[in-house]
């Protein structure tokens, strides 16, 4: 569905705008605001009730507070063709984006494409670059409460996880989850950052840490491993024992 053009551009100036607080005061606050002429009302009232507010948000140039104040203020809705037509177009635009990006195939237990896959693979390399805005960020940007109720509802999930898994390895059932947080014994704040920092140099750590296991304070390294004398003096000077790994 084409729209016309906005006409002109959109222009501020000092309007009056009634408000009422909370506690019941009432009173009138001169603010900056974008008014539209004539022409652009008309456009405005003649689109909004059977067009996408994103596509007239895209053409005007307006914001989506903005949007809804003007719609507001007009006594403005969408009208049921309208949303018929809205949720026609969007379901389309969807269906086009999952048969590009593979998700119907691996609704069937396919592969996504080549080109999916590559394309997620480019994306990814962008945000590590630089050159594209990782998802959360902009999530952070534009709105900061939604960011803050996600973390937060992650973080409980987190949580949650770690609970059912450690429940799980007291208990000697296999483990669930990739987590690599989950440590039966408690180590020190220094320990920990050997262990963790000894990981990355490609030093073999056992997941069964436990006293029982006999693994708590034991590293290995093989051929592969970035070996430093500095580091492991601190491994040892900090209770741990290196081995040569073998099979």
């Amino acid at each position: 569905m084409k729209i016309d053009p906005f006409p002109g551009e959109l222009t501020t100036r000092m309007v009056d705008r009634q408000f009422t607080t909370k506690t019941g005061r009432q009173g009138c606050q001169r603010v900056r605001a974008i008014v539209l002429t004539a022409e652009q009302e008309a456009w405005f009232r003649r689109l909004f009730p059977e067009v996408e507010n994103g596509r007239l948000m895209a053409a005007s140039g307006m914001t989506h507070s903005t949007l809804h104040r003007l719609a507001r203020e007009m006594h403005l809705v969408k009208s049921e063709k309208g949303l018929r037509g809205i949720k026609r177009r969007q379901a389309a635009a969807v269906k086009r984006l999952c048969e590009r990006n593979g998700y119907y195939d691996s609704l069937r237990g396919r592969q996504p494409c080549e080109a999916a896959r590559q394309a997620t693979k480019k994306r990814w390399q962008e945000i590590r670059e630089g050159l594209r805005e990782h998802p959360f960020a902009i999530m952070k940007r534009r709105s900061p409460a939604k960011y803050r109720k996600y973390m937060q509802r992650k973080s409980e999930e987190r949580r949650a996880t770690i609970r059912r898994a450690t429940r799980r390895m007291i208990y000697g059932l296999p483990r669930q989850t990739r987590l690599k947080c989950i440590v039966m014994c408690k180590y020190t704040k220094r320990q920990v950052a050997h262990r963790y920092n000894a990981l990355k140099r490609g030093y073999i750590i056992m997941e069964d840490c436990s006293d029982a296991g006999g693994e708590r304070y034991n590293i290995y390294y093989d051929d592969q491993t970035q070996r430093a004398p500095i580091f492991e003096q601190h491994l040892i000077n900090d209770g741990f024992h290196l081995a040569p790994w073998s099979d």
